[in-house]
């Protein structure tokens, strides 16, 4: 895990953002040496941050059964 970003900038986040408007993440992620996964993780964590809510029907977002 040497060389990759442990911690997103904003300055980062928002290079992030213009990129993958015009390129893949996994090249986006290239660039900052990176996973496409972490360049994905780290816009979702942002979009939350600022207020998004999964919808409630999502397949995503369904009650958990732990019992």
């Amino acid at each position: 895990m040497i060389g990759r970003p442990k911690v997103w900038t904003d300055e980062k986040l928002n290079q992030v953002k213009i990129l993958v408007k015009y390129s893949s993440t996994s090249k986006v992620g290239k660039i900052f040496d990176t996973t496409k996964n972490a360049v994905l993780g780290a816009l979702y964590r942002d979009k939350v941050k600022n207020g998004y809510v999964p919808p409630p029907d999502s397949k995503f977002t369904g009650k958990k059964n732990f019992t």
